[in-house]
Order: structure tokens, then sequence, then C-alpha cells
């Protein structure tokens, strides 16, 4: 069954737009994430992407427009209260604390959470099992791929509800694109939602159940992600970017 029909949307955007020193960054926008949902966010270097996850997450104030999250309007939350509510944003190019311990970098994720710690460090390892085993190592020691998903994992450690991705893959290998493909559907079956951005749209189309096309600040296509890659204006104009 659809996630549509089968429960009401975690996240509601209505109207939003966001200027940055009186520019326009993004420009009415319309969309809306349900639970337990891959949905992607996907456009060129520029389309105002980042900025849209750091106004969902509280880290930027909307010029105008709604967010709802859970039936509550958020627009006006500051981040902090946005983690406590479960919207967690891992933004693009976020790094592990190289000096510190694997599991250290991962009790910081649940500063917030620590009577869960043991529960969501389990589920952590569970997504990403090639950390159990370097829970003791230094962070700054495991591979680039290895590093990334502490990253993630740190997320993960706190208790999202809606965990929101910027440029996941970007610097990744292929195998490791699918790997990390595999563990967003894993975390989907765990009961987070996910919003992924990215301008490596073929790798974020083919994971994502429900796309948005974002240009010059605007929605201009949506659809699942499978459908938007066969369609013409983004294979013409926009893939081969």
């Amino acid at each position: 069954m659809p996630a549509e029909a089968a429960s009401p949307p975690l996240l509601v955007v209505q109207h939003l737009s966001v200027s940055q020193q009186g520019a326009p960054v993004l420009v009415d926008l319309n969309f809306t994430c349900f639970p337990n949902q891959i949905v992607a966010i996907v456009g060129i270097e520029g389309a105002g992407k980042t900025t849209l996850l750091k106004s969902l997450g509280g880290l930027q104030r909307p010029l105008a427009g709604h967010i709802f999250f859970a039936g509550e309007s958020v627009e006006a939350l500051p981040s902090w209260e946005m983690v406590r509510r479960g919207v967690i944003y891992v933004p693009e190019g976020m790094r592990v604390f190289p000096g510190m311990t694997v599991l250290e970098n991962l009790e910081v994720g649940a500063y917030l959470v620590r009577r869960q710690l043991q529960a969501r460090l389990d589920q952590a390892c569970q997504i990403f099992p090639e950390l159990k085993d370097r829970l003791g190592a230094p962070a700054g020691v495991l591979s680039g791929g290895q590093q990334r998903m502490v990253t993630l994992a740190r997320g993960i450690m706190s208790a999202p509800r809606l965990l929101m991705l910027d440029e996941p893959f970007m610097g990744l290998s292929p195998k490791l694109v699918q790997r990390f493909c595999n563990s967003f559907r894993d975390l989907r079956q765990s009961g987070i939602t996910l919003l992924i951005s990215g301008q490596l749209m073929q790798r974020v189309l083919n994971v994502a159940e429900k796309a948005y096309v974002l240009e010059k600040g605007r929605i201009t296509l949506s659809g699942t992600g499978p459908h938007l890659l066969q369609d013409p204006h983004l294979q013409e104009i926009i893939l081969p970017v």
C-alpha cells in the first residue's frame, strides 16, 4: 500500500519562500513527505536544495509560507527544537571527529536521547555493521566510505523521524553508492522517513519513491524517482549537467 494511502503526511510544505541578502532562493514551494517514505529533492548546483533543507531544519528562517511537521506548524522553531522533534539534518561534507573513537563520534549524535543510547547504537550498527568492530578505533583512521557511514550513523543516533541528507553520494564509488542505497531502504523499513537532496540525480532518483525537481528555487517536476528519470526535460536539460 502506498505511504500516501496509509497515513497522514509527516511533513507538509506550503508556499515556502526563502531569500538571502534580499535575493529569492526558494519561491512558493509546495510538497509533502509521508511516513516511511524516501523522498528526493534533485537539481543542479545552486538550485536551492541546501537552503531548503536548512529551512526545514530550523537553520534558516523562511520569508513566507508554512512548514508543518507531524501536524504542527514549525517554521518559526529553532534548530534545536527541530532536533528534539526528530528532524535531523546531515549536511553535505559533514566530517567525523578524527581524534575521537567511532563510539565517541556516535555518542555525540545521541546527546538529546541519552536514555536511548544503547538502542540507538544497536540500530546504527545494524544499519552499518561495518562499524560494529571499529567502535574503539579512532574515526580518523577509517576509510572515506566508513567515515561517511559514521556521519550518517551519527544522525541515526539522534532518533530521527525525518532524516534529511544533503548530497550523501558525493565522492562515493558506484559500489558504495549502492551500499548506501540499501542502507536507506533499511532505514525506511525501520520507520525513518528520508529526505535526500542531490545533484547526482540518477543515483538519488533510483532510490526515491517520491521526487521533486528544483530549478532556480522552484519545483518544476514531481513524481516517482523512476518516472522522473524518463522525463524528457530531465534527460535533455538536467541529467547531462
